[in-house]
């Protein structure tokens, strides 16, 4: 609890602190202030800049599972980050921790190596598969990403990266060890390793259409601890409904490792965004090699007259501004959306999992955000009694 007051009180300080320093954009110390509070140099090209984030969460969830229902209405601090990044002597840094639940967790953090053509990435960082989890959490549709994020255990990990951009592609590949854990309790890594790639194509993009393509992979090696699929059903307030034990001792046996393959596509016209994933995994160990599968759909419209950033650069949506924001007598952007998420888990007795979302974003600004979601849902087994989702969640979102 402790740090959650924290580290609410010192991204409100920071925010406060540096508005002030604004007003000395001009100074030699090269202070600036347009959103997000940073410094640089001309000269050296060295820079840093603040970065963080907050999201406060409420969420009203019912779980009806023959006859009985169970209610997760709650509210919780989701994330709140506090990082910098920037550039020293040529070298791209970024740092940035979640602060909540009284841990300390590494997000972000690592150096980046600018060479002829390509860069090299080492440190704590997201392997890179599919559009979704490569977006920020700023920047996805709705409150929680599609199921087979969470369900394939997609994340960051310590490694070493290769990268490279042209005008209409991406390739992006690296070898990963472990992920750390709490670090106000220790450094350790896990023993896991995983080696992984995304290539992403833009055959179009124009200031009419944008058409986005892409595929991943990933060879994990879960070490000796074995994995559990799990998820929840696209909220994080409730229980997660779903999960298949693969470690040592359990029933369904211990997973070795597993072959991730992910496809993805996307399109922006105008207002209207829409976006699909496929993804499939494969455990090595357990008895028969089971494959999960998973995927969604979600489209979007602004009714405001927005149009859904996309960065070339990383093969990623970006930040949506309003184009009338409400600081400045605007309403902001307004955003309805929806999304389709299934997931057959049949092969290791779990299910199939789909649920619907509706959202309604609202960009009161550049960097704040109201989110509100409506999650219905089922988790079908054989043999067994289905279980019903429903429920409303809200998000208040800030960053800089």
């Amino acid at each position: 609890m402790i740090r959650r007051i924290l580290a609410s009180t010192v991204l409100a300080a920071l925010a406060s602190s540096t508005a002030l320093t604004s007003a000395h954009a001009d100074d030699a110390s090269g202070w600036e202030f347009d959103g997000v509070p940073g410094w640089s140099n001309a000269a050296s090209g060295d820079s840093f800049t603040f970065r963080g984030r907050i999201y406060l969460d409420a969420a009203n969830v019912d779980f009806e599972r023959a006859g009985t229902t169970t209610s997760f209405n709650a509210s919780e601090i989701r994330t709140a980050r506090l990082g910098v990044t920037g550039q020293y002597s040529g070298v791209g840094y970024v740092a940035e921790f979640d602060l909540i639940n009284e841990a300390v967790i590494a997000k972000d953090a690592y150096l980046t190596f600018h060479a002829d053509g390509f860069d090299i990435l080492a440190g704590n960082m997201k392997t890179p598969n599919s559009l979704e989890e490569q977006t920020s959490s700023r920047y996805i549709t709705f409150m929680e990403r599609g199921t087979g994020i969470e369900l394939f255990g997609l994340g960051r990990r310590v490694g070493v990266a290769f990268a490279r951009h042209g005008e209409n592609y991406t390739v992006k590949a690296g070898l990963y060890g472990g992920a750390p854990g709490d670090l106000s309790e220790s450094l350790e890594l896990d023993d896991s390793s995983a080696l992984a790639a995304r290539v992403t194509y833009t055959p179009v993009h124009t200031d009419a259409l944008l058409v986005h393509l892409g595929a991943s992979v990933r060879e994990f090696d879960y070490g000796d601890a074995g994995t559990r699929v799990r998820a929840r059903p696209r909220t994080h307030i409730t229980d997660r409904i779903v999960t298949a034990d693969f470690r040592p001792g359990s029933a369904l046996g211990e997973a070795d490792s597993s072959t991730f393959v992910g496809l993805e596509a996307a399109t922006v016209s105008g207002s209207f965004h829409a976006h699909a994933e496929y993804m499939t995994m494969e455990l090595d160990g357990p008895a028969g090699n089971p494959r999960i599968d998973s995927a969604f759909v979600n489209l979007g419209y602004f009714i405001t007259g927005e149009t859904r950033s996309y960065s070339t650069s990383s093969g990623t949506f970006s930040r949506t501004r309003p184009a009338r924001p409400v600081s400045e007598g605007g309403t902001g952007a307004v955003e309805i959306a929806a999304r389709y998420d299934y997931s057959d888990l049949n092969d290791v007795a779990a299910g199939e999992l789909t649920t619907w979302t509706v959202g309604l974003n609202w960009y009161v600004e550049d960097h704040f955000r109201v989110m509100a979601n409506y999650v219905t849902g089922e988790l079908a087994v054989a043999g067994g009694a289905n279980t019903d989702v429903s429920g409303p969640q809200v998000r208040v979102q800030w960053d800089f």
